[in-house]
């Protein structure tokens, strides 16, 4: 072999090592960042209920999902339906702009934190009675917009 041959061979030889090697790396960083995602959760909620229903269980409560709509100044749903007792409201927000939950009627007046971003806001109310309440958002001028709903409880 001619000892130009060698050398072209050598230095495909290293190009191929490198990129098996920069390969490598990006692979291992791939998993690293997967493994991390999963870690660190979606912003979902707990309790496997669904928007609009109750379901599951929080701090012993019946949780009910709420959620904000994808756009515009709306939840997802416009109803919602629970169990007297204790009770749980989450509402998550995919939205970049922030909206809360807030339930009013029959004596109750609670309001969840105001979050974005699939930020999830929560009421817990240990001794719901039952009757008929609205559920809305208490961001100044939301509500007026439509943000509300209703919440039967029995």
């Amino acid at each position: 072999m001619a000892p130009w041959r060698w050398r072209v061979a050598n230095v495909l030889g290293l190009m191929t090592h490198t990129n098996r090697i920069i390969r490598g790396r990006w692979i291992v960083g791939a998993a690293v960042i997967a493994v991390l995602a999963g870690a660190c959760g979606g912003g979902g909620s707990s309790g496997g209920g669904s928007s609009g229903g109750g379901g599951g269980s929080a701090s012993g409560g019946q949780v009910v999902e709420i959620d904000v709509a994808s756009s515009g100044f709306a939840f997802a749903e416009t109803t919602a339906t629970a169990t007297a007792g204790h009770v749980v409201i989450k509402s998550m927000n995919p939205q970049g702009t922030g909206h809360d939950i807030s339930l009013k009627g029959n004596g109750v007046d609670e309001h969840g934190d105001v979050v974005q971003d699939g930020g999830v806001s929560t009421i817990d109310i240990s001794d719901l009675k039952a009757g008929t309440y609205e559920f809305y958002c208490s961001v100044p001028g939301h509500e007026a917009a439509g943000m509300k709903g209703t919440l039967t409880v029995s």
